[in-house]
């Protein structure tokens, strides 16, 4: 009788001490575009579960190119899938930036992250392709929630995929540094873009976002199989732009890392519009017949 209640009294202790370690591990939320069963998600959460407590809470599709677009119409669907080695996994019928809010807002209200991962998305996601990056936009949702957040994209010729364990080692690289000099601040995106082959990136260079236009964007009419007038994308990036950029800094081989504002006011175009006389505006309204 003795052993038995020093056995289960072993059992508790023991029980114990691994929710009180597990505890003690940040815990993460981390989405992507490409879907939850993703080899990019996969592999940056290989790379961080043992440094961190994860939560997955992704798209069940794939919703490259989706950018900052939110549900809220219509209900979402969530389902929780089975876990990974320890790790909580939640597929959403929604875009990343509705992931994450439902992730923030209601999945994980109760044990919320202090870290908000979006990726490692397929391809890259640098200089204007930042607007329209659905994994950026999952990063960026936690980042307007208050909690810092970084995104993860890896460079890959067309058609094929980048070498997902490399570039998961960069991400994990980049994220510890980050850390240990107290960064993401609550609040900031951070946007960080990783070489084709990720194994023989130069190094890490801190970049501004490039803004060269892309090399093709366009939609071309074509006629569809019943007469429909059908348009088609046609869309190529910039392959280089001046240097600082991570557009450039990508084309050289480097890992870039980038802060990105959320801010979007033109702080240089106001004083133009602060010039004009807005006042009369309002009695020649209310004088208009």
């Amino acid at each position: 009788m003795k052993r038995r209640l020093a056995a289960v009294l072993l059992a508790l202790l023991t029980a114990t001490l691994l929710t009180a370690a597990e505890v003690a591990r940040p815990h993460v939320l981390v989405t992507n575009d490409d879907g939850i069963d993703a080899p990019g998600l996969a592999a940056l959460v290989e790379a961080l579960r043992v440094d961190y407590r994860i939560t997955v809470v992704a798209p069940a599709q794939e919703q490259s190119g989706m950018s900052h677009s939110i549900t809220y119409r219509t209900p979402v669907l969530v389902e929780e899938r089975p876990g990974i080695e320890g790790v909580r996994r939640f597929a959403v019928y929604a875009q990343p930036a509705t992931c994450t809010r439902i992730a923030v807002t209601a999945l994980l209200a109760a044990d919320p992250p202090v870290l908000v991962l979006a990726g490692i998305n397929r391809g890259d996601n640098s200089g204007r392709a930042t607007w329209l990056s659905a994994t950026v936009a999952g990063a960026r949702e936690g980042a307007l929630a208050g909690l810092p957040a970084v995104a993860y994209s890896a460079a890959a010729p067309r058609g094929s995929d980048p070498d997902w364990a490399a570039a998961a080692r960069w991400a994990r690289l980049v994220l510890q540094r980050l850390r240990v000099a107290g960064l993401p601040a609550q609040g900031q995106l951070i946007n960080v873009e990783i070489p084709h082959p990720a194994a023989g990136a130069c190094g890490v260079l801190v970049t501004r976002a490039g803004m060269a236009p892309n090399r093709e964007d366009r939609y071309e009419e074509k006629v569809g199989p019943n007469g429909e007038r059908l348009f088609v994308n046609r869309f190529a990036p910039p392959d280089t732009d001046i240097p600082g950029t991570d557009v450039r800094g990508l084309a050289d081989g480097f890992v870039t890392v980038t802060s990105l504002t959320l801010d979007q006011t033109d702080y240089q175009g106001l004083p133009a519009l602060m010039a004009i006389p807005w006042c009369p505006l309002a009695p020649a309204l209310k004088a208009t017949p």
